[in-house]
């Protein structure tokens, strides 16, 4: 659409459904059943669930930028799945839109995809640690000025308390912990372990990614097929009666 808003629809189950989805910073969605609203929602998630009810859930997801990925409906029994992100159909972008091009890029080039993922992952590591070493470097190369402090009056001397003298409880002698000793290789791999699982994790994700991709252009191959056998049944069957008769 002309004005910026990304598009996704789906018959599926004998509905029409229908996502709209706008902004940047402020994501504002709206799904329409059959022509009717179903839910409508603003947020600064990048995910954004509708829930309507008997309807089921539709689940937007967008970048960190803020585009607009993928559209998913749930079933109403399907709670756990919308949640975990796993299973649902997801709806169709329309034709020529930003979220039907990541699609295509998903779908024809699934390594560069797991690449690029990985290393937006390198990215939330190295990005943090650059800037924090440039603000201390920043920090230490200022000649800052010696600012005097102000002189505060003495506080006035209190009253001692005469707290009563208690009798000394005679504690056992307990065993300490024995003495556990970790090798270096150990503490050096836990201390590296806070710059690794970033980018791990986002590895792990865009293979999801990739595989979920997967089983969704395999059931939209599915449903296609059982609507052209629903479009041409009628046809066949009138020829069988005709073959018959004959």
């Amino acid at each position: 659409m002309s004005d910026g808003t990304q598009v996704w629809t789906l018959d599926h189950q004998g509905r029409a459904h229908r996502v709209e989805a706008s902004g940047s910073s402020t994501h504002q969605v709206r799904w329409l059943v059959d022509g009717a609203e179903a839910g409508e929602k603003k947020s600064w998630d990048e995910k954004v669930a509708l829930d309507g009810a008997e309807l089921g859930t539709v689940v937007v997801r967008f970048s960190t930028l803020g585009r607009p990925r993928r559209a998913t409906w749930f079933g109403p029994d399907e709670d756990a799945q919308a949640l975990a992100g796993v299973g649902g159909v997801d709806l169709v972008p329309a034709e020529g839109s930003a979220a039907a091009a990541y699609e295509a890029k998903v779908r024809e080039h699934p390594g560069r995809y797991a690449v690029l993922a990985t290393a937006g992952g390198v990215a939330t590591v190295v990005v943090p640690l650059v800037l924090g070493l440039l603000v201390v470097r920043f920090a230490v190369s200022i000649d800052w000025p010696d600012l005097p402090l102000p002189d505060l009056p003495d506080l006035p001397d209190l009253p001692e308390i005469p707290w009563p003298d208690l009798p000394s409880v005679p504690w056992p002698d307990l065993p300490g912990p024995p003495d556990l000793r970790v090798p270096d290789w150990v503490r050096w791999l836990l201390d590296k372990v806070k710059y690794v699982w970033p980018v791990v994790l986002a590895y792990v994700l865009a293979r999801a990614e990739i595989n979920r991709r997967r089983k969704q252009d395999e059931l939209r191959r599915a449903r296609a097929a059982e609507h052209r056998r629903d479009e041409s049944g009628p046809v066949d069957g009138q020829k069988d009666g005709q073959a018959d008769g004959q």
